[in-house]
Parts: C-alpha cells; sequence; structure tokens
C-alpha cells in the first residue's frame, strides 16, 4: 500500500512540476521581455529544495515500506528456524534463514543477513539484516539510496505441554505402516523431551483406538462408569432384535461378575449423543452422561456369534434373578464372550515417564476397523482435567499449552457390534448413513478440543480419499496443522515437524 501510494505520490509531483515548469518558462520570458530575466532565474532555483523535499517523503515512505518487509521477512524464518534447531545443526538453520529471508522479501530487494545467532536449551535464535532503497527525488540532492536494519529473535516457549497422540491402530496400519508409525510417534516424543527445558513440564499420553478405545480394566469400580444402569442405552432396549437385548434390570458390570472367567477388559462404547462429542463429566442428574463399558451380546442359539445358551438355568428362573441376570448367570461363554472385539491397546493416560510413553508406543499392534471418532474425543479426555481421565492441568491454565495429533490411514467403517452397538440399533444415524454420522461426529469432536483451546493437528497418511482428508483437513486448528504424506518416510518427517513445531515458540524482538 506504501509503494502504491509512493507511486501516485510521484506521478502527482511529476504533474505538478511540469505544469510549474511551465509557469517558470512563461514568466521568465516576460521577464526577459521586460529585461528583467535574472529575477526568473531565481525563482526556478528557488523551486528546487522544495522538489527535494517534497520528493524526500515519497522515498521515505518507500524505505519505511522496504524495512517493514524485511521485518516480517526475518520474524517468519526467525520462527521457521528455533522450530528446526532440534533437528538440524547450525549451519544448515543459517542457510535456512538466508533462503527464508530472500524468499519473503520482493525480488530486487537489496538486502543482507548480517548475523545469526543460535542458542541450544533452550532454543533461541537472534538475526540483524539490513537493506537499502533505491531513491528517485533525493537524487537531486546526490543522495542515491537509503540504508535500514532489522533484527528479530525467537525463543522457544517455557510454557508446560500436554499432548495426546492420537494413533489408527486398525487393520490397514499393518506391516510397514504401524512400524512406520512407531518408529513416527517415538522421534516425537523423542524431539520434545530433547528440547523441554524442564522434564517436569513435558506429559503425552497415547490413545491407540481401531473400532474401540479401551482404558485399564482396573477402572470398573470407577464412579464415572455406568455402575447402576442410568444409561437409557445400558441394557440394549433399542436394539431391534430381541434376543441381543441384555436382561430388563441388568448392570452389565454385573453380568461380566455373573460369567465364569470372564472380566470386563477395559472396551468403552461411545455414550449417547451428543455427551458422545464432548468432555462433560458425569452428572447423576443425566443418566446418559455416565461412561458405559463395552458389553458384546450373546446372540441367540446357533448364530455364530453365540456364546452361551439361550436356556435359563434353574435359580435364573425365578424373577428376581431373571430380570437382572438372565440367561448370563452363572454361564461358562464358550469360543466368544461380552469382550468380543476388545482388543485394541489401552489408553496411556498423561504422564512424565517418557520411558512409558515410548514401551507403549513400541506395543501397538494394527487390527479391526476405524473409528476416527472415538480416538479423537478421547484424546480430549486424555487432556482433560476431569473424569474418566483426571491428569490434564485445567482448560485455564495459561502455563499449559495443549496439544491433539490425531492420525489415521483410512475412512471411518462400521461393522458388527462396536461403539455404538450395531449399526442399525439407531445410536448412530442421523447423516443418511452410519459413515457420515460418524465424520459429522468426528468434527464435532475436534470443534468440541478446539473451542477448549487445544491446538490441533492431523495426519491423513497414505492415499485416503477427497472426503476423509478433508475431514481431517477441517478437523485441524489451521491448514497448516494439516499434514498429508504419501508414503512412510513422509509420515516419519512429518511427525519430527510436528514435533518442532510444539516446541512452542515467540519473538520477543
Amino acid at each position: 500500500m506504501h509503494s502504491q501510494l509512493a507511486r501516485q505520490l510521484k506521478a502527482v509531483l511529476k504533474s505538478k512540476i511540469s505544469q510549474m515548469g511551465h509557469t517558470v518558462r512563461s514568466t521568465s520570458h516576460r521577464f526577459y521581455q521586460e529585461e528583467q530575466g535574472a529575477v526568473a532565474i531565481i525563482f526556478a532555483l528557488s523551486l528546487l529544495p522544495l522538489i527535494v523535499l517534497a520528493g524526500a517523503a515519497v522515498d521515505y515512505s518507500r524505505t519505511s515500506s522496504d524495512r517493514q518487509q524485511l521485518q516480517d521477512a526475518i520474524d517468519a524464518a526467525v520462527l521457521a528456524a528455533v522450530n528446526r534447531i532440534p533437528l538440524q545443526n547450525d549451519d544448515e538453520i543459517r542457510t535456512l534463514v538466508r533462503s527464508y529471508v530472500q524468499a519473503n522479501v520482493p525480488g530486487g530487494t537489496n538486502v543482507n543477513v548480517n548475523l545469526i545467532e543460535i542458542e541450544r536449551n533452550p532454543n533461541k535464535i537472534k538475526v540483524w539484516a539490513n537493506g537499502s532503497t533505491k531513491t528517485t527525488f533525493m537524487k537531486l540532492a546526490q543522495i542515491n539510496s537509503m540504508d535500514y536494519k532489522a533484527k528479530s529473535q525467537a525463543v522457544s516457549s517455557d510454557k508446560a505441554i500436554e499432548v495426546a497422540m492420537v494413533l489408527d491402530n486398525s487393520g490397514s496400519m499393518g506391516g510397514s505402516r504401524i512400524r512406520a508409525l512407531k518408529q513416527a510417534a517415538t522421534s516425537l516424543v523423542n524431539i520434545l523431551e530433547e528440547n523441554q527445558q524442564n522434564s517436569e513440564d513435558l506429559r503425552i499420553a497415547l490413545v491407540p483406538f481401531n473400532h474401540l478405545v479401551r482404558v485399564d480394566k482396573g477402572k470398573k469400580d470407577a464412579s464415572w462408569l455406568d455402575q447402576d444402569s442410568k444409561s437409557s442405552l445400558h441394557t440394549n432396549n433399542q436394539s431391534r432384535n430381541r434376543h441381543l437385548r441384555l436382561p430388563r434390570n441388568s448392570n452389565r458390570l454385573e453380568l461380566f461378575e455373573t460369567l465364569r472367567n470372564t472380566e470386563w477388559e477395559g472396551c468403552m462404547e461411545a455414550r449417547k449423543h451428543p455427551y458422545d462429542v464432548n468432555d462433560t463429566a458425569p452428572d447423576s442428574r443425566f443418566g446418559d452422561s455416565y461412561y458405559l463399558p463395552f458389553f458384546f451380546p450373546d446372540d441367540r442359539d446357533g448364530r455364530s456369534r453365540s456364546y452361551i445358551s439361550d436356556r435359563l438355568s434353574g435359580s435364573a428362573r425365578s424373577n428376581p434373578i431373571k430380570d437382572r441376570y438372565g440367561k448370563y448367570y452363572r454361564k461358562t461363554p464358550s469360543r466368544y464372550n461380552p469382550n468380543y472385539g476388545c482388543y485394541i491397546q489401552k489408553i496411556t493416560p498423561l504422564t512424565k515417564n517418557m520411558n512409558t510413553v515410548r514401551a507403549d508406543i513400541n506395543r501397538m499392534n494394527a487390527g479391526g476397523w476405524t473409528n476416527i471418532h472415538m480416538g479423537t474425543i478421547w484424546g480430549l479426555r486424555a487432556l482433560s482435567p476431569q473424569s474418566p481421565l483426571t491428569e490434564g492441568a485445567p482448560y485455564s491454565d495459561k502455563e499449559t499449552i495443549k496439544f491433539l495429533i490425531v492420525m489415521s490411514d483410512g475412512a471411518n467403517t462400521y461393522s458388527g457390534y462396536s461403539a455404538y452397538g450395531y449399526s442399525n440399533d439407531g445410536r448412530i444415524s442421523g447423516s443418511g448413513s452410519t459413515t457420515n454420522e460418524m465424520n459429522k461426529r468426528t468434527l464435532e469432536s475436534c470443534q468440541t478440543a478446539k473451542t477448549a483451546g487445544v491446538q490441533v493437528y492431523t495426519v491423513a497418511y497414505g492415499n485416503l480419499g477427497s472426503s476423509t482428508t478433508k475431514l481431517l483437513r477441517d478437523c485441524a486448528t489451521l491448514p497448516e496443522y494439516a499434514f498429508t504424506p504419501k508414503n512412510t518416510a513422509q509420515m516419519i518427517a512429518d511427525f519430527k515437524k510436528i514435533a518442532a513445531a510444539l516446541n512452542n515458540v515467540r519473538i520477543t524482538e
């Protein structure tokens, strides 16, 4: 805008000077005819300082504009470079700064990066630069250029960092993909650990997901679980197949206890919408706010997913026991049991112990379908200060920055009995198809995180369809927070970039 104004002012001045010159010549001619031409010469010469003074304002405006462009360029350069300090040596950082500055100033601009200072632990970078602008009007005063200087400094933030890594462990991640994901996630942990000034200020959670997520089975007595069948979903009473409904007065955790050689393994179903897309703590006034333990129901005899007989045992025929336990009373499941499909690795809550995080990353295995929604919302819950996972700092804590990284290599898919029961139970409907509704709830979960002040990064790995790529791009806080690696090498590199970005920085000069 300054340069445009300068050009307009230059044009006006040029026109005025031309007009003034014409006037001077006309006046000089009359004075000459009146034998007073000497006065005309003095008058013309007196205009020169005025022209130089007016032109100086134009030249100064151009110089100010050039200096601001240089300042913007080195500010951007130090922000980009300080994030690369954990990944590159000093010479590479200096090359990056110089190339970044040259790429962000107008072509033909005469600028020079004079000095670059780099410090590590904590990471800091300072840059001095100068430049010059060729003058137009001030050449009349023998001033051919105007010099300017700029400097900028960026340092890594001293704030605490909480990171939840939500990682796809579905079947399509098998083989080289899961190996690369382990390497990528481990590199992120290493970079953050190496560059955190205080080990107490870094905490990381791991949320593996496929079609389910899983908590520690030791939480079976937790108050946030639906211990008293308060949720309207608890007995599967919405199922169209009466054989899949649980006994009228049953409690899922009690059914696990009455079955022989069987215990709840920690997998979770989705809460009733909209509780399944938020971080609301359970409230005794609202039964659907309680968390629902996964319970794969026994199908009727003769079906492939039947694991106990439909026939009631003797004592189970009495109404109190029948209504509470039904056919599950003191039975021994066969091939299947209520944990069928529950084999995803359990969530690692926020921890300061990076060795624990690395070990749990290394234990990940691929299998099952993909439910990005469940992974995302439980990633937010891992960052939360309230139940079910309470390790997170308060959202209002200005000294803590929360990050959510969501990675998937495939679209949302649904099959069999999973986080929303069976698909025809009506718990995952409303958007024309099951997967469309899953996509909608994924975005709603992302929005919940962003509204809470969590910065969301996403990684869409491989040749995903445009709808899933867009889903993860829209999930991210900013477009540049959404990565789309096409191969394992790119995925590893992108995780390193995210790690560098999470070493939060700020400009201090």
